[in-house]
């Protein structure tokens, strides 16, 4: 609780501190916030705030709310009283003997190592963010293009789970899935196993995109307007509304694991189907 409780009070004054960059038009414009100016607090004086941008502080008086430094220094007298808390962004806090702090100092400088970790962080967060929304046009497009290259086809396919069971469906997938795992690991351990790996893992990216698509369609067919509306433009409702719901946090994990799954049962049982109709014409 504590710890949320120093985290409201830290955005809450650097959302104060924004907001006054952007309303007051002393500190919105080019000058306050990019020339270096510094300002003194002096002993015997009182006030509430103190904010700055671009320049050191000196706070030798009382401060009743908060202190903010943004790229800049702080020192805090030995006459200094602040009550609120104290954030110095991208410089040094220097406190003499005496002074009263009554909150917490947050000091964040911006040396070599911390701008290098937080441009790898931003790097990472802003990579994980382009993978996502790759991830998830992916699994909006492929879905679409399949019913309409090959739409005869993955009509006839979709047709064939109108009323199949979704747990039988997860079932065989499940089982599906731990074959294809263990022959996956047996592969890896030889080299010659591994082109074979490879097709192997695109079998299943086609049978899984496949599945897909059929569960996009039956999951569009769902959402029925006042015309009738195309194959693909059903699909293209139910891969959105599969695609928004794997991208919800945590929860879209398993949201992804069961369509994969189900998605790889559908795939197996039509290929021992297919295998099941050759053998009979033999």
């Amino acid at each position: 609780m504590k710890g949320m409780k120093e985290l409201r009070k830290i955005f809450y004054t650097l959302s104060c501190f924004i907001l006054l960059m952007f309303l007051i038009p002393g500190l919105a414009s080019a000058k306050s916030i990019f020339e270096h100016q510094n300002i003194t607090v002096p002993a015997g004086q009182t006030v509430d705030d103190v904010y700055v941008a671009g320049g050191d502080a000196d706070v030798f008086g009382q401060v009743n709310g908060v202190v903010v430094v943004i790229n800049g220094s702080l020192r805090l007298g030995s006459t200094a009283n602040v009550k609120g808390v104290v954030i110095v962004v991208g410089g040094q806090v220097n406190q003499d003997p005496g002074a009263v702090l009554g909150d917490d100092v947050y000091n964040i400088s911006l040396d070599n190592a911390t701008q290098n970790s937080l441009l790898i962080g931003g790097g990472l967060v802003l990579g994980l963010w382009v993978v996502q929304l790759a991830g998830s046009l992916l699994m909006v497009l492929v879905p679409v293009l399949i019913r309409i290259i090959v739409k005869t086809k993955i009509a006839a396919f979709t047709d064939q789970y109108k009323r199949e069971s979704i747990g039988r469906l997860l079932y065989i997938g499940f089982l599906s899935g731990l074959i294809i795992t263990a022959l996956s690991a047996l592969l890896l351990v030889t080299v010659i196993g591994i082109p074979i790996l490879i097709l192997i893992l695109l079998a299943v990216i086609v049978v899984v995109a496949a599945g897909i698509t059929v569960m996009s369609f039956r999951l569009g067919e769902m959402f029925r307007g006042p015309t009738q509306s195309s194959d693909w433009v059903k699909v293209l409702i139910g891969a959105s509304i599969i695609t928004a719901f794997v991208n919800i946090p945590f929860i879209g994990w398993v949201v992804l694991c069961l369509v994969a799954l189900v998605s790889l049962g559908i795939g197996t049982q039509w290929i021992f189907q297919k295998m099941k109709k050759k053998s009979k014409t033999i």
